[in-house]
């Protein structure tokens, strides 16, 4: 049998053989089966061999062996996840694996390609802990006040604005297209008295400090962000601005645009140039980089261009609105950070290792859900007046985990009085001066306004702050 048969036929003698009639040849023809299965099997497939390769569109193109092998690789199935973006087994047995050498080359390019794909530099990323303030309102803070457990605000304007963590409508908020609750929680930004005009040095953002060790694995390639976040206002366009921490020296903005009002939108970042030189640090209990969220920027603020790194502090993108010029809400779920040109599945981050997370930065005797300053004796801590200086109180007092850095220290008596310790007695006498011993993993002695009974306990509670 024939490899190609034609349904276009010609008589012997035939006149008149037009164009039309040889295009026909090549329209009506059909490649035979017999034209693969009669051909001799090769055992191997070279890096150069070529294949036929019928695309989607229709089209046919040829691909090589070593092309194939790439793409394959990079597309094979080999995790299972219990969760978005999270490697936790590997599918397949030794005899999904015929050519050794190949396809173990393979599944290790894709194990490495999954575990870039599983990180995310950003800490409290679902915006679920909040230890400091327990899901209060902060009315109109000042800027630089911490808002939820690693995420702060900037403020500078006559626009008055209040913050919350609050629960979604649901309990849960989804991701879009999707039945996976990302988180329970989300931080709402609410303007209660515009500001038409901004200053130029005027601002609303968020932004989050990234500890040194957080950025090690995003610092020498490209990498991507996505956010998760809606707005009553509808087309809203916001700045979000990667920047080296303290005097900042380079930033970089994006523009991200919110299409439909309360709508929950996944606005993702791709593909964001590798970092320059400048003041990032890979080192434990040093800053790494800063990541901000703008709603509304002053010119002194406002990028000179979007997408590229810039010499100086910017926080805004060009292009962006001002969301602070009438009242309305802007909330935010989730944050993504990770290595890589593409943004990949969201990774969530359970309630659980947030916190743990979070007590690296932030840490409280108070119970999770008691906000610092409360009249609470619940998980309270003691010392004791020391006889030979009855104006100290000593006992080892130990953080739930080792900080970033030597900690400010706060304390409450149990009545929530500031700055004081309660008494075996009962009354609050006053802490003077500074904690003592203070270091990254507790505090060890207090200095008392007055002397008291030698070998009496006092109780009292404590926050410790990195600041970040």
């Amino acid at each position: 049998m024939s490899d190609i048969v034609t349904t276009q036929i010609f008589t012997d003698g035939e006149k008149g053989i037009t164009a039309t009639k040889m295009n026909n040849i090549v329209a009506g023809s059909t490649i035979q089966t017999d034209f693969y299965a009669n051909k001799p099997a090769s055992s191997t497939l070279d890096p150069t061999d070529q294949l036929l390769e019928l695309k989607s569109s229709g089209s046919y193109a040829r691909i090589t062996g070593a092309q194939l092998s790439s793409s394959v690789a990079g597309q094979l199935p080999l995790a299972t996840t219990s969760q978005p973006g999270m490697l936790n087994t590997i599918s397949g047995n030794a005899t999904d694996f015929v050519d050794g050498t190949n396809h173990c080359q393979n599944l290790a390019n894709a194990v490495k390609t999954v575990g870039i794909r599983s990180y995310n530099a950003l800490g409290n990323s679902t915006f679920e802990c909040d230890q400091f303030n327990c899901g209060a309102t902060v009315a109109n803070p000042a800027t630089a006040t911490r808002l939820i457990d690693r995420w702060f605000n900037q403020k500078i304007g006559t626009l008055v604005a209040s913050f919350r963590q609050t629960v979604g409508a649901a309990n849960e908020v989804l991701v879009p297209g999707s039945n996976f609750a990302i988180s329970r929680n989300f931080l709402r930004t609410t303007i209660t008295t515009a500001e038409a005009s901004l200053a130029t040095g005027d601002n609303l953002t968020l932004y989050t400090q990234i500890e040194g060790p957080n950025f090690r694995e995003l610092q020498y390639d490209v990498h991507s962000v996505q956010l998760l976040v809606r707005s009553s206002v509808a087309g809203l366009k916001f700045g979000l601005g990667i920047r080296d921490p303290g005097a900042t020296t380079k930033s970089l903005t994006k523009l991200g645009t919110i299409t439909s009002a309360n709508t929950w939108t996944l606005v993702s970042f791709p593909n964001i140039p590798v970092f320059p030189s400048g003041n990032f640090s890979t080192a434990p209990g040093t800053l790494g980089y800063l990541l901000s969220i703008c709603l509304a920027a002053g010119t002194a603020l406002t990028a000179p261009a979007n997408d590229t790194w810039q010499n100086g502090n910017f926080i805004g993108a060009t292009g962006q609105s001002n969301f602070a010029s009438a009242t309305g809400t802007f909330d935010v779920a989730f944050v993504q950070h990770e290595p890589g040109a593409v943004c990949s599945t969201p990774i969530d981050k359970p309630f659980v290792q947030n916190l743990d997370e979070c007590l690296r930065y932030f840490a409280k005797s108070y119970d999770y859900a008691v906000k610092p300053g409360t009249n609470s004796s619940l998980g309270a801590r003691y010392m004791t007046v020391q006889p030979q200086n009855t104006q100290y109180v000593q006992g080892p007092t130990p953080f739930p985990k080792p900080m970033a850095k030597d900690p400010t220290v706060n304390i409450w008596s149990t009545d929530g009085t500031a700055n004081a310790v309660q008494i075996s007695a009962g009354a609050n006498v006053s802490v003077t001066g500074a904690v003592g011993n203070v270091g990254q993993s507790g505090f060890g002695y207090m200095q008392l306004a007055s002397s008291q009974s030698a070998n009496y306990q006092v109780q009292f509670h404590y926050s410790s702050d990195t600041g970040w």
